[in-house]
């Protein structure tokens, strides 16, 4: 039997935030980029990028285009070539959505009409593209990421959030459930569609982030050769939306709620996005979804820096060094663009960023709420005495508590919200909430 318990403020950002009104903690720098020449190439739409040694790859939505372009980066020209076909030949793709680092050569790619995850080698200009491997997945994923392991997480539209997939693509589990705002929210079995985004795991494969394209949420998560564990969540603006009404699946979404995450990117060391902001009503007069304000996050979920970009921005990737970023840009032409990062994680000292770490971590109350998490294993035939050993555990974590079950903790704080969840037969995970206390 073991118990697994760790907790984290989810809303330290905020914190952060609401005190700029009377002191700001860091003043948002203007990043101006650099115009890359494509000669006589042109982007369609553009989509997601992955950095990989002396090459950038790109997805194109466009339909009429092929779909990959690269960019080699020690060739004198740096201009793009084009690669890949689009049909339902055994080297064609439909619609590829999601692209990957692999290793210096290799790259992976999700393609979501045909379900098929790809894995190729980056070709020569004028090369024939030829597959290396494909794996058909039977689940309806959006996103999918390989994991260290060998193994593959996909983003769900089921009320599991995430799949785990073996070597082969065969379901190993399901983990977490889908972000809510309250209990009326979470009985909603639509809510997946509301909350769609990305993933984007680092070149060792180890962590992985997501971001939901509305609201302002974003998880990170530690990828263990047993599963799938938390590290940090955000979640300051939840999406607005209802269920259809035309008997169709799916949700519509509210005038007034606001896109969130366009594009994330992750090295080693840090977590890149781009946050769009307009409102759903905002973005019906353009046709691009894109924004201008990049967040740095380090791998414990801490904003290390935030940009606001000179031209709006719909993807990205960024090198291994986290010196420079490249990005699918509205200028106002879709064109690629670059960025110089050299200087953008030195401007906040570590001593600044141990500050922000220690009032994530501490166990003071100054932000409108604190949310504990504990996640529990066990096995059957719990015992009372492991009850107990729980209940312990729990009242550690919080102040002031002298209580000997949960009832107690709700008549002492009977403003807080306990909610549990069931992510694995033997894993359950608790969250309660607090309200402002003076402690």
């Amino acid at each position: 039997m073991k118990y697994r318990i760790f907790f984290y403020q989810l809303t330290y950002f905020l914190f952060l935030c609401s005190c700029s009104n009377q002191k700001q903690v860091e003043s948002i720098s203007l990043l101006k980029h650099q115009t890359i020449n494509l000669g006589e190439n042109f982007i369609g739409y553009g989509g997601f990028l992955a950095f990989c040694q002396d090459h950038v790859i790109g997805l194109e939505m466009s339909s009429s285009m092929q779909p990959f372009f690269c960019i080699r980066l020690d060739s004198l020209s740096q201009t793009p070539f084009r690669f890949g076909n689009k049909g339902q030949g055994p080297n064609d793709f439909l619609r590829p959505l999601s692209i990957q680092y692999i290793n210096n050569q290799t790259v992976g790619t999700f393609d979501i009409m045909s379900k098929i995850y790809s894995e190729f080698d980056i070709p020569n200009e004028n090369e024939e593209l030829k597959i290396d491997k494909k794996i058909r997945f039977q689940a309806q994923l959006t996103q999918i990421i390989k994991t260290a392991h060998n193994q593959y997480i996909g983003l769900s539209f089921d009320k599991g959030m995430f799949l785990l997939a073996d070597s082969i693509g065969m379901p190993i589990d399901t983990y977490f459930e889908y972000p809510y705002q309250n209990d009326n929210e979470r009985q909603l079995t639509i809510r997946s569609n509301a909350y769609q985004g990305m993933l984007a795991a680092n070149p060792s494969k180890n962590k992985f982030v997501y971001a939901s394209f509305r609201g302002e949420i974003i998880h990170f998560y530690a990828i263990e050769n047993t599963g799938i564990k938390t590290i940090a969540k955000i979640e300051n603006a939840y999406p607005v939306y209802k269920k259809r009404n035309d008997g169709e699946e799916g949700v519509m979404l509210g005038s007034k709620g606001k896109f969130g995450y366009i594009a994330t990117y992750a090295t080693e060391k840090f977590v890149y996005a781009i946050f769009s902001g307009r409102t759903v009503l905002e973005q019906s007069q353009i046709t691009n979804f894109e924004g201008k304000r990049l967040r740095i996050f380090d791998w414990n979920g801490v904003p290390v820096k935030e940009y606001e970009l000179d031209v709006p921005c719909s993807y990205l990737c960024v090198s291994d060094d986290d010196r420079k970023i490249w990005a699918v840009a509205s200028n106002p032409d879709i064109t690629l663009v670059s960025f110089d990062l050299e200087t953008a994680i030195e401007n906040k000292p570590d001593g600044e960023l141990q500050k922000i770490r220690d009032l994530v971590e501490g166990k003071s109350f100054g932000s409108k709420a604190v949310h504990y998490v504990i996640e529990v294993q066990t096995e059957n035939g719990q015992d009372d005495g492991a009850q107990k050993r729980l209940l312990d555990s729990i009242k550690s974590q919080l102040p002031d508590s002298s209580s000997n079950n949960i009832l107690d903790i709700k008549r002492i704080y009977p403003d807080a919200d306990i909610q549990i969840d069931t992510l694995a037969s033997n894993i359950k995970k608790m969250r309660i909430t607090l309200k402002e206390t003076n402690k």
